[in-house]
């Protein structure tokens, strides 16, 4: 099957406001959407997509599942000292030891790390506010072309329904006019036949007589 493009003619057809008559048109849709090849993602009518966080690969990654795979917050679990039950042996006893060396380690790592955050981090978090304002500017003059193209299609689209509308409108009229010419010459022929079977009949008569005539001479 070969692509094709399938429109409808929103701005034109008025008869779709009718009650009932809407239901009846998106169900035809559908239909002719089954059997209709899909538009390919690189299909040059479509937009390109939109980098949301070009400067930000990370924070793109962080969220890129968000919506399926919420952002999981800090277990602290782990960082809980190991607990031994009562009468454990040396071995459960020494392992313990060493996971609570090895979490205590962790700890000052953090805490190590939240002293580089308060001496650093107000400068660093400034400068990022600043850098995703100016991504949000970036996003914003995206979105106003985005919806600017989006006017720009709705605005085209206006205008092929209308010269397509008044070609659809010229077809139908001359549909009309083909459908009247032809009931007319139906009528026409219809008529004809019965004057030939009426002047048929008057031959037959006529030649009755003559036969009639010539015996009696």
């Amino acid at each position: 099957m070969s692509a094709s493009i399938i429109d409808a003619l929103p701005y034109y057809d008025k008869q779709v406001e009718a009650p009932g008559a809407k239901a009846k048109v998106e169900a035809l849709i559908e239909a002719e959407l089954a059997q209709t090849p899909r538009v390919a993602e690189d299909d040059p009518r479509l937009g390109s997509d939109v980098d949301v966080f070009p400067k930000s690969a990370g924070l793109a990654t962080l969220l890129a599942n968000y919506a399926d795979k919420p952002i999981r917050a800090i277990d602290p679990s782990k960082y809980a000292p190991p607990a031994v039950p009562e009468g454990a042996d040396f071995a459960a006893l020494e392992e313990a030891e060493t996971r609570g060396r090895v979490g205590e380690a962790h700890m000052a790592v953090r805490n190590e790390n939240i002293g580089v955050l308060q001496t650093y981090g107000p400068n660093a978090w400034l400068v990022r506010n600043y850098q995703l304002a100016s991504q949000a500017k970036e996003l914003d003059g995206t979105l106003a072309a985005l919806k600017e193209d989006v006017t720009d299609v709705n605005r085209q689209r206006r205008a092929y329904n209308e010269v397509q509308g008044e070609h659809l409108a010229h077809l139908e009229n001359r549909w009309n006019d083909l459908v009247t010419s032809t009931l007319q010459l139906e009528m026409a022929c219809t008529a004809m036949e019965g004057e030939v079977r009426g002047l048929e009949y008057r031959a037959d008569e006529l030649r009755a007589e003559v036969a009639q005539l010539e015996e009696a001479l």
